[in-house]
């Protein structure tokens, strides 16, 4: 194979040789990551990017984004208390630290950044002795799940802190500010991603079947597989839960769109998107939060070998999904790895990227 003499080059040859010996090695049942690299020197699909997937926690993007359109109208602010928009009875049974009151202390802002006390429904701590929700997703499958079942599971879970004092990455965070976005609106949640998000950003593929209402047809909703350990959830009647957070049905084409007219000023003013984009928290090393979005310090996952590499920003999904956005070299990558076990091959292939576009300059 001829050397690649700039990054296309590269991902038509050796990018593609990875991602064909990847899909040889991957389980029966997976089919081909999905994935689009546009550069501005052309693009680079692969796999079956037409066919739509759940795009899990990439959804709170959208979220965010909704929220943050909402500001810019002037709706309210990011230190705005909650309480000042919903209805007390709404949050009287959150927890709240010790002396916190959850209604004036927490903010759009604690919310967005996963800094509002709030445990996660999804992966709860040890000590809050509540059953993982996704073990209960996979145990009924066909159970739909409200926005307010997911809020109500936080109930009894402790708080994990006082606003602002700890990050906790939490799903019920984001189902509460979709409940802050209809109030402030006085219009339903899928109405306003809708039109607010996948219209204006022109993504034409993107819906959310799952949080339609139990009356849907899933059966009927052409997707790619999603699996959650060994079930494939992409049409089970539970994803509601795990996509209240703004979680949708797309592409990774739309993908591609919504980070576009995100980086171009047609969702949220520049001004707004570089305050919610600052990293605020770490995950864990490589994976630090904004107020919605995500910046994937990769060097940080083998800091003697991949020290100098570019720090993209976008979203994650826990099924293997992201949605990045190369900066410095305006490069989007959209991908999609299937399944919760293929994290740590979505990485690979994302570091792949980053060691290239290094490796080459930035030349597409």
């Amino acid at each position: 194979m001829a050397k690649p003499h700039d990054f296309q080059s590269w991902l038509e040859g050796p990018f593609r040789a990875r991602l064909d010996k990847a899909s040889r090695r991957r389980a029966p049942q997976l089919p081909a990551p999905q994935v689009l690299v546009v550069t501005p020197a052309g693009r680079f699909a692969y796999g079956e990017t037409e066919l739509p997937f759940h795009c899990a926690s990439v959804g709170k993007l959208f979220t965010a984004v909704l929220i943050g359109r909402q500001i810019e109208r002037g709706d309210y602010r990011l230190d705005t208390p909650i309480g000042d928009i919903l209805p007390r009875h709404e949050l009287s049974a959150l927890p709240a630290a010790p002396g916190v009151d959850f209604a004036s202390e927490v903010t759009i802002e604690h919310l967005l950044s996963h800094r509002s006390g709030l445990q996660d429904p999804i992966e709860p701590l040890r000590a809050a002795r509540v059953e993982d929700l996704l073990v209960q997703v996979q145990r009924e499958p066909n159970r739909y799940w409200s926005r307010a079942d997911l809020l109500a599971l936080t109930h009894s879970m402790p708080a994990i802190g006082r606003p602002g004092e700890r990050f906790g990455y939490s799903d019920a965070a984001y189902a509460l500010l979709l409940r802050v976005a209809e109030v402030a609106a006085g219009v339903d949640s899928e109405e306003l991603l809708r039109t607010e998000v996948f219209a204006r950003a022109g993504m034409t593929q993107t819906h959310r079947p799952h949080n339609a209402g139990p009356e849907v047809d899933l059966a009927a909703v052409r997707m790619a597989p999603v699996f959650l350990g060994d079930t494939d959830m992409s049409r089970a009647r539970a994803a509601s839960a795990v996509s209240s957070d703004g979680g949708a049905v797309t592409t990774v084409d739309d993908l591609h769109q919504f980070n576009r007219a995100l980086a171009s000023g047609d969702l949220i003013s520049p001004e707004l998107r570089e305050r919610l984009m600052r990293p605020q928290s770490k995950l864990r090393a490589g994976i630090h939060y904004g107020a919605g979005f995500v910046t994937l310090k990769l060097g940080e996952f083998m800091p003697l070998v991949l020290r100098g590499l570019s720090e993209p920003v976008g979203g994650l999904g826990l099924s293997a999904v992201h949605t990045v956005h190369y900066r410095e070299q305006d490069v989007f990558v959209a991908l999609n790895f299937h399944a919760t076990h293929e994290m740590g091959a979505s990485f690979e292939a994302q570091i792949a990227l980053a060691r290239a576009l290094k490796q080459f300059g930035g030349r597409a």
